[in-house]
């Protein structure tokens, strides 16, 4: 049994969304869009940790448009599939269909402030339950983001502790019980060597003294400071975690190495408390890299995603376990004023070619992009070397905006687009305007390779083959150039003059001839694309300064409007 989607209705942020699920997903988006606000709605259904009164509708939950005005009606609707479990089918019966769905709903009214849940084999079929019943067999088990993780591990241990208590057979119980007889009389001979302590003995007359003074009840009482308090099973019960290194015992971690130790104990008592056999478990954990090396955040999403006993799904912030998941187990929560819902309605198949394209390109920095307000595109590491420092240097915080530069090291924009579109990620591209040798019928010509790029990307009409004497600089002269980017630019496509050592060139002249020792702009031109990326850095540490000229010219368009993206005014 498997949550197909869910559907949420005026709920919190969520207006109207649907997000559909993969046995693995992870769920990204930025800060404050909803993530949390998902998880709960699954929550309200499937948690049994939820209380009848922890499910009670409050003013806060129905949603609030933009206009101001409030809904007075949520709705939650959970889709299920493959519902074979012969224990989930017994108790919901006739609620389940011929292809083996279930529906489940929660309804909400802000009139009077109650709700209604529902269960049906479809939504067109539901019918009004009395309570969640179904949770006997069917339920959700949800780490929070914010967590104290001693105190969760302490919880986890004694829930541990207790299942495996009850899981023993007749002779690992009377094995055990003669043990703990053995423990309260060592309990007992530690009770007496702790009297015995000098420093004990005093600090315990002292307080004996001063009881005396308080009534003269106290005459025959007197208090010890002892451990006899501690009975067998108290003592049992505080046992601490610790942990050993080669044999030695040695502190437990910091906060990393106690979230690790968290989700293995929480998953222990998970798998020792699930009956595969007569109930169904989804598991939910919000924002698990906390405290994480990198390395450690990508082995616990695939942790998470190959040890658990069912269905999964995290939230995240981190673009190390973004790498672990493809974009079609992706759920993108996105807020574009109109309240938060998943682009392409969460996972989808739209992207999955596209990304198998993309294939051995998949790095980091596409991850990092998943989590950004806007991407720039751009061709290779000296175009993002360049606006990089671009950017630094007329004081745009690519951090602060949540801008990422991508370059794709080559000229295959359209896997990047593709995704980027499905996830609903905007995106600014700059492109060489390359001109290309194509021979047709025989006859040499040329294709405007970059103009082409560039409208074929939008959807545009391409430009026919041109003669062999059309190069990137006739382009330019011409006008053909100016009329194609007068098409681009309020798409957020860009195409160079040239390419970037010549568009800098030109708004640079003296300093590019200056860095390269060259007499003349050509052979300038010619010695910083010999070695780009080098060449481009050490250009850049000699004139950063200098950059800030630019910001009036044709190369920093792309960025500008990068920036005009990001702050919500393009």
């Amino acid at each position: 049994m498997k949550i197909e989607k869910v559907e949420i209705t005026n709920f919190r942020n969520f207006e109207s969304a649907t997000i559909a699920f993969r046995k693995s997903t992870l769920v990204i988006g930025a800060n404050d869009v909803g993530k949390t606000n998902l998880m709960f709605a699954l929550r309200l259904l499937l948690d049994k940790s939820l209380s009848e009164r922890d499910i009670e509708p409050s003013e806060t939950d129905f949603n609030i448009k933009p206009d101001g005005s409030q809904a007075n009606e949520f709705s939650i609707v959970i889709h299920f599939c493959d519902v074979k479990e012969e224990a989930v089918l017994s108790v919901l019966r006739e609620y389940v269909s011929d292809d083996s769905k279930t529906v489940f709903k929660l309804a909400a009214s802000r009139e009077n402030l109650e709700h209604k849940f529902y269960a049906g084999s479809g939504e067109a079929d539901l019918e009004e339950i009395s309570n969640r019943f179904y949770l006997k067999y069917i339920n959700l088990r949800y780490i929070k983001s914010q967590r104290d993780l001693q105190k969760f591990i302490d919880i986890e241990k004694k829930q541990l502790l207790k299942l495996s208590q009850a899981d023993r057979n007749d002779a690992d119980t009377e094995s055990d019980n003669k043990q703990l007889n053995k423990i309260g009389k060592s309990l007992n001979i530690v009770n007496e060597r702790v009297r015995r302590l000098n420093y004990v003995k005093s600090s315990t007359n002292l307080v004996n003294d001063e009881l005396k003074k308080l009534a003269h009840t106290f005459d025959d009482y007197g208090v010890h400071l002892d451990s006899g308090a501690i009975q067998v099973q108290q003592f049992i019960d505080s046992l601490q975690l610790s942990a050993s290194s080669n044999g030695s015992k040695i502190m437990l971690g910091g906060d990393g190495r106690n979230n690790q130790i968290l989700l293995a104990l929480w998953k222990a008592k998970s798998l020792r408390d699930h009956d595969p056999d007569h109930e169904v478990v989804f598991y939910c954990v919000e924002e698990p890299e906390a405290h994480l090396h990198p390395h450690q955040q990508r082995k616990l999403a695939d942790y998470l995603n190959n040890e658990l006993p069912g269905q999964t799904l995290i939230t995240s912030h981190s673009p190390q376990i973004t790498t672990r998941y493809s974009p079609d187990s992706i759920a993108h929560i996105v807020n574009r004023g109109n309240g938060s819902y998943a682009a392409s309605d969460g996972c989808s198949e739209c992207i999955s070619d596209t990304w198998d394209e993309l294939g051995y390109r998949m790095s980091i920095l596409p991850a990092e992009a998943f989590f950004s307000r806007v991407v720039l595109l751009v061709e290779g590491p000296s175009e993002q070397l360049f606006y990089t420092e671009l950017a630094k240097v007329n004081g745009i915080d690519l951090d602060f905006y949540n801008i990422s530069i991508l370059s794709v090291d080559g000229v295959q924009f359209k896997v990047y687009v593709d995704v980027l579109n499905a996830m609903e990620i905007p995106w600014v591209l700059r492109t060489d305007n390359d001109v290309s040798k194509i021979t047709v019928g025989g006859i040499e010509l040329r294709n405007l390779a970059g103009i082409n790029r560039c409208l074929d990307l939008l959807g545009l009409q391409k430009h026919d083959h041109r003669d062999v004497n059309t190069t990137a600089e006739s382009i330019v002269q011409n006008g053909i150039w100016q009329n194609v980017s007068n098409q681009i630019n309020p798409h957020n496509a860009f195409l160079s003059k040239v390419d970037l050592e010549h568009d800098l060139a030109s708004e640079l002249p003296a300093q590019v001839i200056a860095y390269t020792g060259k007499t003349n702009t050509d052979d300038a031109i010619k010695y910083m694309a010999d070695k780009k990326a080098i060449r481009m850095r050490g250009f850049l540490n000699s004139y950063k300064h200098e950059l800030n000229s630019l910001v009036t010219g044709d190369l920093a368009k792309p960025l500008l409007r990068s920036l005009e993206i990001a702050k919500g005014l393009a």
